[in-house]
């Protein structure tokens, strides 16, 4: 069967029109999904076991689509100004679904997303009071630990949860002491120069380590030590110094010592690159050559059956694909 590739769009400056595109791996065209046409789509995640079901996290609250993205129903509803932004299948059992939203707040669902229940509010601290409200942007569960859920927040850092999402410990303190030295220093919502590290866009955890968290952040990437209570920069800087912007990182889902990350030179910028690595975090590799990206690179999403092809994204829509493992890359138009 062919796989498909979807992109989510959020339009909050002008320009393309906020929704869903779909693109069979086959076809040279994309095509727009109107159901949630004007619905800004912050994720998407397709249910391990049936390809055609789909959930997207989106500015409606948590949508659901048994048609590759054709027809849609809302399974989480919105409430005041909520918003969802994140989506995660359990490893373990895929029935088990969280979403995380903005608000801080998550939802879960243990019936392949029949039932839904809203998860006790985390009781951390809010460290940045900025233009928006902290919002969980991603979760991570290796499945070592079924009850141990990591989610990164932008922009409030980190938190675990052993509990499966009735509390929270806030993994901040390190992140914030992090700030101080003068390189990773940055304020442009706030007065305060932590900001930058709490400017959480990405978390995962791998079964390799699995009490090792990887965070990508405005100020670069970070491996987790003591289940995230200290966090070490991997100064993923020194291989371009104006590319230290994390944006992306993820478990290639056929090795667990694989990690991709996204970078760029900022969160508007026009420069990016895709990293790889094959021992856990501990040194990475360029595998964007001739890639030409023209904004900031936003996500990759490696893929599960074909360890060769990977996709990635940039801001401005640019969507690139290799069925190579990088060697060469091609645009999708």
């Amino acid at each position: 069967m062919t796989n498909t590739i979807y992109v989510g769009v959020t339009n909050r400056t002008g320009g393309s029109v906020s929704g869903l595109y779909r693109r069979p791996e086959d076809r040279d065209t994309w095509e727009f999904c109107d159901a949630i046409k004007d619905t800004h789509v912050h994720a998407i995640a397709v249910y391990p076991e049936n390809p055609a079901v789909l959930y997207a996290a989106t500015s409606r609250g948590l949508l659901r689509s048994e048609d590759r993205g054709t027809a849609w129903t809302c399974v989480v509803e919105s409430e005041g100004r909520e918003q969802m932004w994140s989506v995660l299948f359990h490893p373990n059992d895929p029935r088990t679904i969280l979403t995380g939203g903005a608000p801080l707040g998550l939802h879960r669902s243990d019936d392949g997303g029949r039932t839904w229940k809203r998860m006790p509010r985390p009781r951390i601290a809010e460290r940045m009071v900025g233009a928006f409200p902290s919002r969980i942007m991603r979760m991570g569960i290796a499945p070592q630990h079924p009850e141990v859920i990591w989610a990164g927040m932008e922009v409030n850092g980190a938190m675990r949860s052993d509990d499966g999402g009735e509390s929270w410990t806030d993994l901040n303190d390190n992140l914030v002491a992090l700030s101080r030295q003068p390189h990773l220093e940055s304020a442009l919502l706030t007065k305060d120069k932590a900001e930058g590290m709490l400017d959480v866009h990405a978390i995962c955890v791998s079964p390799a380590a699995p009490e090792t968290p990887f965070l990508a952040l405005r100020m670069g990437l970070f491996r987790g030590e003591d289940r995230g209570m200290h966090w070490t920069d991997l100064n993923i800087g020194r291989h371009a110094a104006h590319l230290r912007y994390g944006r992306d990182i993820v478990v290639a889902p056929w090795d667990p010592h694989t990690l991709f990350a996204c970078v760029a030179d900022s969160s508007r910028g026009q420069a990016g690159r895709l990293y790889r690595s094959e021992d856990t975090g501990a040194t990475w590799t360029q595998i964007d050559r001739g890639v030409g990206v023209k904004s900031t690179m936003m996500g990759v999403a490696p893929n599960p059956d074909y360890p060769s092809r990977i996709h990635c994204v940039a801001r401005q829509g640019q969507t690139f694909s290799t069925d190579d493992g990088g060697a060469s890359w091609r645009e999708l138009p």
